[in-house]
């Protein structure tokens, strides 16, 4: 990766259209929410990027997804002016083995400061919704509060089960002014999780009682049928049932 990059600058790019190329180049098929999960860059900074490369000829559009077939033709397509120039330069670089695909499943143990990070990256990257039961609202400052509230205002809907305790009204007010509707409901003593668009599922599981070093471990998974499921029997029968607490309205 290093050294297709530095070809890239070397040919003169810079900034996001070196790392989407780079990326692609490895991963030869994804989408733009895809790249926004494994990258550090903006949205808007990764669309003006496909844009130009796919203007270029340097990638191609396969519905939402964006793909390189070949690397060394994708490097000829952003600069045939001077090809004959830099033939050198693009024929040096060697393919890297291609990256395994992102799992289905996957386990994920971290320190439990990681756990707010994580929540606001995928509030953030939601398309059109959040659900979510949490008992203790652990996940939330404000960064992930500031996810929240922009994901409102570009109209994702997000709809949170927490309990009724008085150290969280002021959290819970503060969701609520970010514009997330938040219900009260017993049963968030007994599971907690995080649905995103109805096609990611976050489990936050309960540590044993003994540990030493306390640590955030999740389950991650990547299937509609799972998601659809948990919303039908788990996720909405606890919001219909939840408590419209007022206190939680300023």
């Amino acid at each position: 990766m290093e050294r297709l990059e530095k070809i890239l600058r070397d040919l003169g790019l810079d900034g996001a259209l070196v790392e989407v190329f780079a990326y692609l180049a490895v991963k030869r098929k994804a989408t733009l929410d895809e790249i926004y999960e494994d990258t550090a860059l903006s949205r808007r900074a990764i669309s003006l990027a496909l844009g130009e490369l796919e203007g270029a000829g340097a990638v191609k559009r396969e519905g939402e997804a964006f793909t390189i077939d070949d690397v060394r033709k994708s490097l000829q397509a952003m600069f045939p002016a001077r090809l004959e120039e830099l033939k050198a330069e693009i024929y040096s670089y060697q393919p890297a083995p291609r990256k395994q695909e992102c799992p289905m499943v996957e386990a994920v143990l971290d320190d439990a400061s990681a756990v707010p990070a994580f929540t606001a990256k995928h509030i953030d990257a939601a398309l059109k919704s959040v659900d979510m039961i949490s008992r203790s609202l652990t996940w939330l400052d404000d960064q992930s509060l500031n996810a929240t509230r922009a994901a409102v205002q570009r109209g994702i809907l997000v709809r949170i089960i927490t309990y009724k305790h008085p150290e969280l009204l002021s959290d819970t007010r503060a969701l609520t002014d970010a514009g997330a509707e938040v219900r009260s409901h017993e049963y968030s003593k007994d599971v907690r999780f995080m649905i995103v668009d109805g096609e990611f599922i976050s489990f936050a599981i309960r540590e044993p009682p003994k540990v030493t070093q306390p640590a955030y471990f999740g389950l991650l998974i990547r299937d509609k049928g799972v998601c659809r499921s948990m919303l039908e029997y788990i996720f909405e029968p606890a919001w219909e049932d939840a408590e419209v607490v007022e206190e939680y309205q300023r």
